[in-house]
C-alpha cells in the first residue's frame, strides 16, 4: 500500500489527472446548483426564450442558458474579453502597461461582457417576489441574480486556470465535459421521444455511430496534417540533425476558430435583448433580434466570416516567422539554399500564408456549408451545429492526448540526480 502511495506521489500524470478530475466534479456540482432568487419553473423555463441555437452557442464555452445556474455564464467572458483584449493590444498605449496593470484591465474588460450577458440572459426569467422589498422587489431581486452569474463565470475562470497549472487540458477540460454531457442528454432525449422499435433503433444507433466516426476521422487527419520544412542545426552532430524540421500545420488552432466564433455569435442576441429591456418598443432592435441569430442567413455570413478571421489570426499567433527566422539566426540554424534572417522569414512566411489560407478555407467549409444546407431546407439548426461540435470535441481531446503523452515521455529518462 505505501509503495503504491509513493508511486501516486511521484508521478506528474497521476497528480495531474486527479486534479483534472476534481475541478471536472466542482463544475458539475455547480451546473447543478440552482440560482435560488428564481422558482422551479422560472429555471427551468425561463432562461431563453429568443432563439434555441443559443444554447448551443453557450455550450461550447461551458455555460447554459435554458437553466439558470451558476455556472450558466460559462466561460463565454472570459473568451470574449480575451479576443477583445487581443485586438486592444495592437494600440501603443496597451502596449505599454505593466502585468499587473493588463491583468486588470482584463479583469475589468470579462466583468464588462460578463455584465451585459447577466442583463441579457435573465431578461426574460421568472422571479422571487419579495413584500419587503416593495415596489423594488424584482429590480432587487434580478440584481442579486446577475450578481450570482457574474461571480459564477469568474469562479469557473480560476477553476480554469488552476486546471493549466496543475490539471491537464486547462480550460478545454470544462468545455468537453460539457459537451460529451450535453451530447449525451440530447441523444437520449431523442430516443426517449422517438420512441423508436427494436430494429429502427439499432439502425439509428449504426448511423449516428457511423456519421461520427468518419467525421472523427477526417478531424483527426486534417488537424494532424502539416508540411514540414527541413532545417539544419550546427549544434547537432548525430541522425537526429536530419529530422529536424519546422512543421505547419494546415488548421494550426484545431477548434479554437468554432469555439470564439461561437461565443462572439451569442452576444449580438444577448446585448439586443439588454437592450430591449431600456428601449422595449425600438422597431430596429425587435427586427435585429431575429435576424442577428445563426439560425438566420445573415448571422450564418457573419459566422462564416468570423470563422475566417478568427483561423488566419490563431494561425500567424502559433507560428511568427519574423520570431522563428531571428532565433534561427541567433541560434546558427538555417534553411537549406536559404540565406538566415530577411531571406528566411520571407521563405517561411511563403509557406505559412499558403497553408493557412487552406486551413481557414476548409475551417469555413466545415462550419459554414452545414449551417447554409440546414437552413435552406428549414431544419433544426442543431443538427449542423452537431458537425461543429463533433470537431471542437475531438481537436481538443487531441490536444489533451498530446500533453498526456508529453508527461509519459518523462518518464523514458532517467533522473540526473
Amino acid at each position: 500500500m505505501k509503495n503504491i502511495w509513493r508511486n501516486y506521489r511521484s508521478s506528474t500524470l497521476a497528480n495531474r489527472l486527479t486534479w483534472m478530475v476534481g475541478i471536472v466534479f466542482v463544475y458539475m456540482l455547480g451546473k447543478y446548483i440552482p440560482i435560488a432568487t428564481l422558482p422551479a419553473a422560472g429555471i427551468e423555463a425561463g432562461a431563453y426564450k429568443l432563439d434555441s441555437a443559443l444554447e448551443n452557442l453557450a455550450m461550447v464555452t461551458g455555460g447554459q442558458f435554458s437553466t439558470l445556474n451558476l455556472f450558466s455564464l460559462g466561460l463565454s467572458p472570459w473568451m470574449t474579453g480575451m479576443i477583445l483584449w487581443r485586438f486592444l493590444t495592437l494600440f501603443k498605449t496597451i502596449k505599454g502597461l505593466t502585468a499587473q496593470q493588463s491583468h486588470r484591465y482584463r479583469m475589468l474588460l470579462m466583468f464588462i461582457v460578463a455584465l451585459i450577458q447577466s442583463i441579457g440572459v435573465s431578461s426574460l426569467s421568472e422571479y422571487y417576489q419579495f413584500s419587503q422589498f416593495g415596489d423594488y422587489s424584482l429590480p432587487i431581486v434580478r440584481g442579486i441574480t446577475m450578481v450570482v452569474m457574474i461571480a459564477g463565470s469568474f469562479v469557473l475562470m480560476w477553476l480554469a486556470n488552476v486546471n493549466g497549472r496543475k490539471g491537464l487540458g486547462g480550460p478545454s477540460v470544462i468545455i468537453v465535459s460539457n459537451m460529451i454531457l450535453t451530447f449525451i442528454i440530447n441523444i437520449i432525449r431523442y430516443f426517449s421521444e422517438k420512441r423508436l422499435g427494436g430494429l429502427e433503433f439499432l439502425l439509428t444507433i449504426a448511423v449516428i455511430a457511423l456519421i461520427a466516426s468518419a467525421l472523427i476521422w477526417i478531424t483527426v487527419v486534417i488537424y494532424r496534417a502539416e508540411y514540414r520544412i527541413p532545417i539544419r542545426r550546427i549544434m547537432i552532430i548525430s541522425a537526429f540533425a536530419e529530422s529536424t524540421y519546422i512543421p505547419i500545420r494546415v488548421t494550426p488552432a484545431g477548434g479554437m476558430p468554432f469555439m470564439y466564433a461561437m461565443t462572439l455569435m451569442s452576444l449580438p442576441p444577448i446585448l439586443i435583448s439588454a437592450m430591449l429591456q431600456i428601449f422595449p418598443e425600438n422597431p430596429i432592435l425587435k427586427e435585429l433580434v431575429g435576424k442577428v441569430s445563426i439560425s438566420e442567413l445573415l448571422g450564418i455570413l457573419v459566422y462564416i466570416f468570423l470563422l475566417f478571421i478568427l483561423a488566419i489570426g490563431f494561425a500567424y499567433f502559433n507560428i511568427d516567422p519574423t520570431e522563428v527566422a531571428e532565433n534561427m539566426q541567433k541560434s546558427g540554424d538555417y534553411i537549406e539554399n536559404v540565406r538566415p534572417g530577411e531571406a528566411t522569414r520571407k521563405y517561411i512566411s511563403f509557406y505559412l500564408n499558403r497553408l493557412t489560407l487552406v486551413g481557414a478555407i476548409y475551417t469555413c467549409l466545415m462550419g459554414g456549408v452545414p449551417l447554409i444546407l440546414v437552413w435552406s431546407q428549414q431544419g433544426q439548426i442543431s443538427i449542423a451545429l452537431l458537425i461543429n461540435n463533433i470537431y471542437i470535441v475531438t481537436t481538443l481531446l487531441l490536444g489533451i492526448v498530446e500533453q498526456v503523452r508529453i508527461l509519459r515521455s518523462w518518464r523514458e529518462y532517467d533522473e540526473i540526480i
